[in-house]
Formats: C-alpha cells, sequence, structure tokens
C-alpha cells in the first residue's frame, strides 16, 4: 500500500511544452489525443509539471476522490474531498495547496488532514468564513438506508463548535420509514444552509425519487421550523415532485442563487418516454420553501428534445448565475440510436432571471452538442470573456476515437454556445487502465481554469485506490510556462 503523495511528474519523464493548435496532437506529457486551439493549454509551471496529485492511503483504506476545489484566503487552495476506508465510510479529507499547486505543510500533516464526520458519503462542501460545511449521506446500517447528513468542521480541522453532534454533524431523516434521501450540493447565505438532494418518498411502486430541501442554522444545524409547506417530513423541510411521471424518478443536481435572492434547483424528471427525462430549473423562496410562481411555469422550465429513436435523458448539472440575473445550465441531452446504443451530447442553456429563454442562445435558448462518447457532465465554470467551460469524464473526446480510459475531459464554447472552441483531455499515470473525472471547476481572477478530480492508479479488489488530483489550464500555450522579455 503507498504511503507517499505522488505527482504526475515523479512518474512520467516530461517533454518539452509545445502550443496545441486544431488538429494538431499535444506533445504534453498527460495530455492524451488531439486537443482543438490553445485556451485550455496545461499550466507547466503549477504543481509538478502542471499536475497535483494527493494521496491519503493507510491502513484503513486507498479510495481518494476530490469533489470540490475552493480558493483559500489570500493566495491557494483547498481539495476537499473524501478518504473512503474499506468498510465503506468517508473520512473527510482536506489539503491545501500553494498558488503553484504545491501541498502546504503549514497545514495539518504535511498540507493534508483526515477528519471523521457522520457523513457516509461525501458529496460536496463549500467554504464560509473559517468554516467548511460538507453534505452528503449518513448510513443508518453498513448496508443502508441512509439519511441527508450536514457536517462542519473548521479550517484547522476541528470540529464546529456548537454544530450538531459530537462528530460536527446533523442528521436528517428526510425519506419514507426504511428508505434513503441525501443531500448532493449546499448552500449558504445570511447565517443559512440550504441542503438540497434527493429523497425516496415511497409511492405505489415501492420506491420513487424527488427533490428535497432541509433549511439548517448555520452556527447549530438546527433546521428552521418556519420553513417549509408540510410537503417535508420535518418541518424545516420541503420536497419538491413535478409528477411529469406519476411516482417517477426525479432527481435534483445543481443548485444556485438566483439574481433576486431565490434559490434554483436543477436536474431531471423522468418522462413517459421509456427510459427518458426532461431537464429543469426550478425556483423557490429561500425564507419559506415556496416555489415561485413568478419563474417559468408555476416554478419550473422544463428542457426535452425528440432526438433519439426510443428516449431522450435531458439533465441539468451545473447552474452559474450572471450579475444580470441571466442563468446558464450545463448538463447532458443523451439521446439513443435505433440499436438502443446511448449517444451523449452535452447540453448548454440560457434563461432570463424569469426563466423564459434567452434569445439568440443556441436554437431557443438551448443547444446540444455531441463533445465525446459517454460523456458524463461534472462542472462548469465561466471566463471573463463569457467563455464557458465544461469538464466531462469521457471514453474520448472529438476527433479522437473511442478509448476504454475514462479520461479527464475538457470543452470550452463561446458566451452563446458555440462550439467547441477549445478541447482537452488528460490521462493521469496508472497501474491500470487509467479513470478519472474532473469533478470540479474554478476559474480563478487571472482567467486560469482549476480542474480537481479523482485519478485512478490501481485496483485492490473490491476497493480503488485512487486519489485527489488538481490541474491548472491556461490560454495560449505559447506563453504555458511564463513570459521572460
Amino acid at each position: 500500500m503507498r504511503k507517499a503523495a505522488l505527482t504526475i511528474g515523479s512518474l512520467l519523464a516530461f517533454g518539452s511544452c509545445a502550443p496545441a493548435f486544431s488538429g494538431v496532437a499535444a506533445t504534453t506529457d498527460g495530455v492524451v489525443g488531439v486537443s482543438i486551439g490553445a485556451d485550455l493549454t496545461v499550466d507547466a509551471g503549477f504543481g509538478d509539471q502542471g499536475y497535483t496529485v494527493v494521496n491519503y492511503n493507510d491502513d484503513g483504506g486507498t479510495w481518494d476522490e476530490a469533489v470540490r476545489v475552493i480558493p483559500a484566503q489570500g493566495d491557494g487552495f483547498w481539495l476537499v474531498g473524501f478518504h473512503r476506508t474499506d468498510a465503506s465510510a468517508d473520512r473527510l479529507a482536506i489539503s491545501k495547496l500553494d498558488a503553484d499547486g504545491r501541498l502546504d505543510p503549514s497545514f495539518g500533516t504535511e498540507g493534508k488532514t483526515l477528519i471523521d464526520t457522520g457523513i457516509s458519503y461525501v458529496r460536496d462542501a463549500i467554504r464560509v468564513d473559517d468554516r467548511f460545511y460538507v453534505v452528503g449521506m449518513h448510513l443508518l446500517t453498513s448496508q443502508g438506508p441512509g439519511v441527508m447528513a450536514v457536517a462542519c468542521v473548521d479550517v484547522d480541522g476541528a470540529y464546529c463548535p456548537g454544530f450538531g453532534d459530537e462528530h460536527g454533524t446533523v442528521t436528517i431523516a428526510l425519506n419514507a420509514p426504511g428508505f434513503t434521501s441525501e443531500a448532493l450540493r449546499v448552500l449558504h447565505r445570511d447565517g443559512k444552509l440550504y441542503a438540497i438532494g434527493n429523497t425516496d418518498p415511497g409511492g405505489e411502486r415501492g420506491h420513487s425519487s424527488a427533490m428535497a430541501v432541509a433549511k439548517l442554522d448555520a452556527s447549530t444545524g438546527a433546521l428552521d421550523a418556519t420553513f417549509g409547506d408540510g410537503s417535508g417530513p420535518l418541518p424545516g423541510t420541503v420536497v419538491f415532485d413535478p409528477d411529469v411521471y406519476p411516482d417517477g424518478n426525479d432527481f435534483a443536481y445543481a443548485t444556485a442563487f438566483a439574481g433576486d435572492g431565490m434559490i434554483l434547483v436543477g436536474g431531471a424528471a423522468q418522462n413517459n418516454d421509456n427510459q427518458g427525462s426532461d431537464g429543469y430549473v426550478l425556483a423557490f423562496d429561500p425564507a419559506n420553501g415556496a416555489l415561485d410562481t413568478s419563474f417559468g411555469t408555476d416554478g419550473y422550465t422544463f428542457f426535452s428534445f425528440d432526438t433519439g429513436v426510443h428516449f431522450d435523458q435531458v439533465l441539468v448539472r451545473k447552474i452559474h448565475v450572471f450579475d444580470d440575473g441571466r442563468i446558464l445550465l450545463a448538463g447532458e441531452a443523451n439521446h439513443d440510436d435505433e440499436f438502443f446504443n446511448t449517444l451523449t451530447d452535452v447540453l448548454l442553456a440560457s434563461l432570463q432571471p424569469d426563466g423564459t429563454p434567452t434569445l439568440g442562445f443556441g436554437v431557443g435558448g438551448a443547444t446540444h452538442v455531441n463533445v465525446g462518447l459517454n460523456a458524463v457532465v461534472q462542472d462548469m465554470g465561466v471566463r471573463s470573456n463569457g467563455d464557458i467551460v465544461v469538464s466531462m469524464s469521457a471514453n474520448g473526446i472529438n476527433p479522437n476515437p473511442y478509448t476504454p480510459a475514462t479520461q479527464q475531459s475538457i470543452a470550452q464554447f463561446d458566451a452563446s454556445g458555440n462550439g467547441p472552441t477549445a478541447t482537452v483531455s488528460i490521462e493521469y499515470p496508472s497501474q491500470v487502465t487509467p479513470q478519472g473525472a474532473p469533478t470540479s471547476l474554478y476559474v480563478d481572477a487571472s482567467d486560469r481554469v482549476l480542474v480537481a478530480g479523482f485519478r485512478l492508479w490501481d485496483f485492490n479488489f473490491p476497493v480503488p485506490d485512487s486519489d485527489h488530483t488538481l490541474t491548472r489550464l491556461v490560454r495560449d500555450g505559447i506563453f504555458a510556462d511564463g513570459f521572460e522579455p
């Protein structure tokens, strides 16, 4: 079992960094296949030749994944994720990196720390002042079911005083008895937390899924009893069910504050089209949880296409709100062919603040583009000129052929959704077929794109040996190493 933190440069002999042009195979090690353009060039001055890899391997397990890259006060970054033990229980894993992507030895143990909370599966994290709020699922038994969970730790790794139980955790059974709920995203504003995810409320067919929200006091983790309309099982909770298909499987994946202060939630709602789903965005009032019926149609805006032979699966993975209130969405618009093969497209859509389509963006405010094979959208960022950057895991992006490796792939589109205007795919070193996912993006003040995620190093059956990763991408490969007059 490995104990040391490895970086990609310690495993590969790097060549010189050459500029990447459209249709020309990149020569930077770690970058694979043909990249489009030069706007997503690996910054060789970051980490070890452009890459940072952090692992937490110990006697408890080897499964490490980053869920969020967060800017640190001043310079540098936080990588927040999990270290999953062989017993399938996550420990919160936090590392601090300096501005150049190297572990900051002043934090924790050699730049890293592990914290036991009551969260069995870590899904998301945010930093508010000197606190990290983390959400996910708490397993009631080792095999489930599970309930929504929220934890709080200080930036020094200590439990937040007065928040939750002795492990700084609050659990919320936002599900029918014996079924499961979990939080996938978390927001904070004005001293309140909003844990947003999914619940199984049951149904005539036994199981179903709906979107769930819990509002908590950020200091104590107590549910806000003034929030909710009775749709949730507890005061301080609400459940949204668009019921496009009765007792269907509806999911929340994304959230953001709207320009007017409402909360937006995006995801997928099962429809009547075989395995199909409609993408949606809903808006609700953070004060009481009521749908904002002035948004879209009765609080919802839906996205659907008729591209597939048998079904279309449309889902919203990420929401970005501009200063003028316009709403940008990224996700997937998948469909099948006559042989039931699923073809994966990237969904981009733009809405006005009231939920109506933005004219001039795509067709009717939305577009979907085939970028790669088996592409699963992970995150989205927006650069200073409005360019849209989407991260995805994929088995090869155009014009490259299929590869069994699952790559960290990034595609850039212009502000109107045209493109891709730039692409890059990255494989980290691995002792098995490379697997990875670029789970989190952050565009810094210098217009550089930070890509956090994980890479698979090995597989110790039945547990993967994976590590946290961070890469920085810059425009124009000619100047990726800096400019010296």
